[in-house]
């Protein structure tokens, strides 16, 4: 059975690779190559931030046959375990040492975000398609000076000192393997990356407001994110009929979500949760979460929920909708009582016929006795006359 189990395991694995190779490349000869160990698909950009008293690091995986960032962590805070990790360390080291600052809360989800979406921002296809022959080489060079405005303008910082190295890698076994997964999430490339793109290909241009300062709608959410140590991005569980409206939604109140398990981090969201089982089989149950509130604008809207072990459920809907609520259950008792009662029913009306049917059949064993004891009768008169 173990060795079953085994061979059932590289299979899965197998599996994975194989779909995690096809969205760094183009053509499955590609994906063939890579998993062979031909060509290698990707650069991961290893970048440690010293700004002001905090300290962090910054993991940039990047595609080098798609040339663009497959996924980016940004973990930057005050734990001490950040000044002993060194950008030449081999990579599954850092990310080890960063998944255990994610496990003690050791850093700063606000802070962290803003970087990660400047660097997104500096990093732009263009961008990369200068560096990527640098990095063949092995350098770095350029990365500190790129990144360097960008950081500060999106952190309100003044003094910031950058180390960058870079490490040639397969993409697919970097994501499959990472000690981050779960722990640490990547940092989602900002919706206005496009228009963003054009300045911020140009060293020293911000893409950030003026001064470093967020919006509105980001302020909003960064004064949720900073109550919780994780945040899982979920999708709102829709009910048109039975659904409560924005407005109605009180703090506190239960409401339905689902993972996404459609991409690697939904699947990644939903074994957090305990949502797979030993067989891998994902468990459709929504998942309850109590309101919070939401962050709007007028094109999106932010909805926000504290899930099990105090993970910060993070949903988007584009505008206002009616929200799923879990059904009281009083519900699927009253419902179950209300066949019973009918089954009742059933029975006591069928109680009738069987009495007609069984006072039928007496009377006529009645007749079919009378007429024996009459033919009987008869034979014996007849008897004695002769």
């Amino acid at each position: 059975m173990s060795e079953l189990n085994s061979k059932a395991d590289q299979l899965k694995r197998q599996a994975d690779l194989i779909g995690l190779t096809r969205e760094a490349v183009f053509t499955d000869e590609q994906a063939k190559e890579v998993l062979q160990g031909k060509i290698t698909d990707g650069y991961l950009v290893k970048v440690k931030i010293d700004l002001d008293s905090l300290n962090g690091m910054v993991l940039i995986l990047v595609s080098s046959i798609r040339k663009h960032i497959m996924e980016l962590y940004a973990v930057v805070g005050t734990s001490p375990t950040f000044r002993r990790i060194r950008t030449f360390a081999d990579h599954v080291q850092i990310s080890t040492d960063l998944g255990d600052i994610g496990k003690t809360g050791g850093y700063d989800p606000a802070i962290s975000e803003n970087i990660g979406r400047a660097v997104h921002r500096a990093f732009t296809k263009e961008k990369l398609e200068e560096l990527l022959p640098l990095w063949q080489k092995k350098d770095p060079s350029h990365i500190s000076e790129i990144l360097e405005n960008p950081i500060l303008m999106a952190t309100k910082g003044r003094n910031i000192k950058l180390q960058a190295e870079v490490d040639k890698l397969s993409t697919a076994k970097f994501r499959y393997e990472n000690p981050m997964k779960g722990v640490i999430l990547p940092i989602p490339k900002p919706d206005d990356e496009a228009a963003a793109a054009k300045d911020a290909s140009i060293p020293g241009v911000s893409t950030e407001p003026a001064k470093g300062e967020l919006s509105s709608l980001e302020r909003q959410i960064a004064q949720y994110r900073s109550s919780f140590p994780k945040e899982l991005n979920m999708k709102t569980v829709i009910s048109p009929i039975n659904g409560v409206e924005f407005d109605n939604l009180v703090e506190g109140m239960e409401i339905l979500f689902r993972v996404p398990t459609e991409t690697p981090e939904g699947l990644t969201n939903a074994q957090i949760l305990g949502l797979i089982d030993e067989e891998g089989k994902i468990s459709k149950e929504p998942v309850v979460g109590r309101f919070l509130g939401i962050a709007g604008s007028k094109t999106e809207y932010h909805i926000f929920a504290e899930g099990p072990n105090q993970y910060l459920l993070h949903s988007v809907e584009e505008h206002p909708v009616k929200v799923a609520i879990p059904k009281p259950a009083g519900m699927t008792s009253g419902a179950n009582k209300g066949s019973a009662a009918q089954g009742a029913k059933k029975k006591t009306g069928n109680a009738p016929a069987q009495d007609s049917k069984s006072s039928g059949a007496n009377l006529f064993m009645l007749m079919g006795a009378f007429v024996t004891i009459v033919l009987f009768g008869v034979l014996i008169f007849v008897m004695v006359i002769l």
